[in-house]
């Protein structure tokens, strides 16, 4: 028979995945909050047992969910993927597959070709006649949603120094 406390931290477990998908790190931080994390890792083996709890899973259907329609850049999306507990080469090897097909070994190309996508969306009129001022707010745009400067230099065709990174 288990004990009263590992029964309520299951069934608090199944209650959190019933409302959305979580990873294993934030099913332990939220099992902390509600002083059963002492039986988090016991918890976390049963549900990844029973299949409800797969983190490589939940990194490529929540990149998916994030690049789809060039909406956010691969840098934020895996910054929100590590956030949610996802080790950092799983969500850099999520986000390279949702890019597309054939993205894992041409990544650059695919973040240049989401990132030309939004870039259109979001301008005012076609690229090749924004004036510098509507690149350079474009630019800042497109660098806060996560796209890298090497990108948005070759979608917008000016030099944009992001601080480094991949």
């Amino acid at each position: 028979m288990e004990s009263s406390s590992l029964a309520r931290a299951k069934s608090k477990a199944l209650k959190l995945l019933a409302a959305r998908p979580r990873t294993a790190s934030e099913l332990c931080r939220r099992l902390e909050r509600e002083g059963l994390g002492a039986e988090a890792g016991a918890v976390t083996e049963w549900l990844r047992g029973l299949g409800y709890l797969d983190d490589e899973a939940y990194a490529r259907d929540r990149a998916e969910r994030l690049v789809a329609g060039g909406g956010i850049g691969p840098r934020l999306a895996e910054a929100r993927l590590v956030a949610a507990g996802i080790p950092e080469s799983l969500a850099r090897r999520a986000v390279s597959r949702a890019l597309g097909p054939g993205a894992e070994a041409g990544r650059a190309a695919a973040e240049v070709e989401r990132c030309r996508e939004l870039a259109a969306r979001r301008a005012s009129r076609p690229l090749a006649g924004l004036e510098d001022r509507e690149r350079a707010r474009l630019a800042r745009f497109l660098l806060g949603r996560g796209f890298s400067g090497a990108a948005v230099s070759a979608v917008l065709g000016v030099a944009v120094d992001d601080g480094g990174g991949r």
